[in-house]
């Protein structure tokens, strides 16, 4: 009889150490995939600030509202051309995914794991940026970049960029669509927009900010 009352003692006691552990591979592996998007964003921010020699702004992790919720965007990039509307992937091992399919897979050391096609996740995007600003002869450009060393197993889609790729493709020949003025109204109805900023977008502000400020030292010019 004692030896059961132990064993009926210590299931529970099991049962709780096993949910901790769940919780806390849960949390750790939700930590790791945080990292790794604030850490591509960051990489993009970066690569545009410090190579984009145009006049713009870049405005970052900004979260719109929607009819049916909100929108979060990692960068909207306003420039002479026009806008660009960029979702960020920071992944290791292989990718595989095509325009037309609603999932792509993740393959990293013989683990598979799928997320929604990056191109129609931003095209959601571009509806609620285009809902914000009501201004349709803007032209808005939809890009997705990935900045991680994952390499594609199928054929990329002119729209899906490596980050070594990116610059290269903001400075393809392209007419001027807007003016300072038009580039400044953007960028007020975005600001007037976005959903108040939290510490965690605090740190992207700033360089919308350093980016503001070098489009006021290109007009001195």
């Amino acid at each position: 009889m004692p030896v059961m009352g132990h064993a009926s003692a210590t299931a529970p006691l099991l049962t709780l150490a096993a949910l901790a552990i769940g919780l806390l591979l849960g949390f750790l592996l939700r930590r790791q995939t945080c990292i790794a998007a604030s850490k591509g964003e960051a990489l993009v921010a970066n690569e545009i600030e410090a190579k984009f020699r145009q006049l713009h702004v870049l405005i970052n992790n900004i979260t719109l509202p929607t009819p049916d919720g909100t929108s979060q965007i990692d960068h909207i990039l306003v420039c002479r051309a026009g806008v660009y509307v960029i979702e960020t992937k920071h992944y290791q091992g292989w990718i595989f995914g095509e325009a037309g399919q609603s999932r792509w897979m993740h393959v990293l050391y013989r683990r598979k794991s799928q997320f929604q096609n990056p191109l129609r996740q931003n095209q959601g995007h571009v509806r609620a940026l285009k809902s914000c600003l009501k201004m349709p002869g803007v032209p808005i450009t939809s890009l997705v970049v990935f900045t991680g060393t994952a390499k594609f197993q199928t054929p990329r889609d002119p729209a899906v960029l490596l980050l070594n790729e990116l610059i290269p493709r903001l400075l393809q020949s392209q007419p001027s669509a807007l003016d300072e003025t038009q580039m400044a109204g953007i960028v007020g109805r975005i600001e007037m927009a976005r959903r108040r900023r939290s510490l965690e977008t605090d740190e992207y502000h700033l360089s919308f900010v350093r980016s503001r400020m070098k489009a006021y030292r290109y007009r001195g010019r």
